[in-house]
């Protein structure tokens, strides 16, 4: 699992920041202790990353339902690669784990 640094602000939008990538997004609470979120994560133009079927992947699609337990953020979802001409290369089962830091 890559490290990363995801910012969930107050108006529901989000950004994460990855040592091969950025990316942007929306939040949403969708019951108790309970969200939802959805990002691009567009790999750096520096970085040549390879989909693991072979084909240059250009970004991320990433959708998750996660759950708030304290500081930590724990979920799953789908994250689907994209190439640079915009065609789905690749799809792929997504989880996260995240903990609140100040």
């Amino acid at each position: 699992m890559d490290d990363y640094t995801v910012t969930f602000e107050p108006d529901g939008s989000l950004t994460v920041v990855t040592k091969k990538s950025t990316g942007t997004g929306s939040w949403t609470v969708t019951g108790d202790d309970a969200l939802e979120f959805s990002l691009r994560e567009d790999f750096n133009v520096d970085i040549t990353q390879i989909s693991p079927n072979g084909h240059r992947a250009a970004y991320i699609q990433i959708d998750i339902s996660a759950r708030r337990d304290g500081d930590t953020i724990a979920g799953e979802g789908k994250a689907v690669v994209h190439g640079p001409d915009d065609v789905v290369i690749y799809a792929t089962g997504a989880q996260t784990e995240a903990r609140r830091v100040s």
